[in-house]
């Protein structure tokens, strides 16, 4: 209801051509968040007295459609960028802490939205400890910087997903020692010069924590292309303490970026005989966390031999294993429910 309160607010602000705002397309998103609200519209190069105006007139119409006067209202006004035109959402996958399988999700959420009949592209923004190569069997593969003119990179496609990595540039287990500079060098490059061609989703396979590397990323991202992110975790105390910290980091206002949900990932291991489930990292650790965070819990994936054997193949198990396939999509369908497409 207040949704549809603030929309109809923003279509009484009229601008060149008796077009409201809505109309026009400028803006791009509108988040509830506890009793805030944040408005984001982009433009093609805003004056600062443009920006002032709009703010003056926004803010007016809310008023008078008589809403609350505990919401806040954040209106925040930014320059269209220059990602590539035919990347339609960009989704990023993070966690707090390394180690909870984070790049094994990545991989199968990108998967499954091939399996859905989208098409899609796998980033792997995980300079320092690059998995995707090794996730879809690509290890040995590499792209030779020679054979693209002008600087365009063409991604590797593997299962129907069109990946750019570090690992394509480097010899396996080789490691990267670079300063922050020249990693966000590196990411730059492979958001803006890959030849994605046309995309439905780009997934942002993050590198565990927070840092340089993060912001840089997020800031590059387009604000109006990036949904959000997906948060991956185990319901560990230690996981979910550096998840807490994510999430503080994604929510602060100057990089705010919508988090579209968490998954528990290892969350239990089943039984064969008996089919009891055992809680290794603890039961229902990330779900009350979600509730506390006051996130969307999208799902949870059960700790099984055959995902690790499978990943360390190079076969994403989505492809081999039914219930596990039938987990993911469900997931996959929750994080589509959340963007709003």
């Amino acid at each position: 209801m207040l949704y549809k309160e603030i929309e109809k607010a923003l279509k009484n602000v009229i601008i060149i051509d008796n077009k409201n705002i809505v109309e026009s397309g400028w803006v791009k998103k509108i988040d509830l968040l506890n009793n805030e609200i944040r408005i984001y519209l982009s433009l093609s190069n805003p004056t600062m007295h443009i920006k002032n105006k709009l703010i003056k007139e926004i803010n007016r119409s809310i008023k008078n459609q008589n809403i609350l006067d505990t919401i806040r209202i954040k209106i925040e006004i930014k320059s269209e960028t220059k990602i590539k035109p035919g990347i339609k959402n960009i989704i990023a996958v993070a966690s707090g802490k390394g180690g909870v399988g984070k790049s094994t999700v990545a991989t199968n959420i990108a998967v499954s939205l091939v399996k859905m009949g989208f098409y899609v592209g796998l980033l792997d923004a995980d300079i320092y400890g690059p998995s995707i190569p090794l996730m879809f069997n690509l290890k040995e593969e590499s792209v030779n910087l020679q054979q693209h003119k002008n600087g365009i990179l063409n991604p590797i496609t593997s299962y129907g997903v069109k990946i750019i990595s570090i690992g394509f540039f480097s010899k396996y287990g080789q490691a990267i020692v670079w300063r922050g500079p020249m990693v966000t060098k590196v990411l730059r490059q492979f958001m803006y010069e890959t030849n994605w061609g046309e995309l439905d989703f780009l997934i942002v396979d993050l590198p565990p924590g927070t840092g340089d590397i993060h912001l840089s990323l997020l800031q590059e991202i387009s604000l109006f292309k990036l949904k959000g992110i997906v948060i991956v975790s185990t319901s560990q105390k230690i996981a979910l303490s550096d998840v807490n910290r994510s999430v503080g980091m994604f929510r602060i206002q100057s990089i705010y970026v919508p988090i579209l949900g968490i998954i528990e990932n290892m969350s239990y291991v089943l039984s064969k005989k008996t089919k009891e489930k055992y809680y290794f990292f603890g039961k229902n650790g990330v779900k009350d966390f979600s509730k506390e965070m006051n996130l969307f819990f999208l799902g949870e994936i059960p700790m099984l031999q055959t995902i690790r054997e499978y990943s360390d193949l190079g076969i994403p198990i989505v492809l081999e294993n039914k219930e596990i396939r039938n987990l993911f999509i469900n997931i996959t369908k929750n994080i589509i429910k959340q963007i709003k497409l």
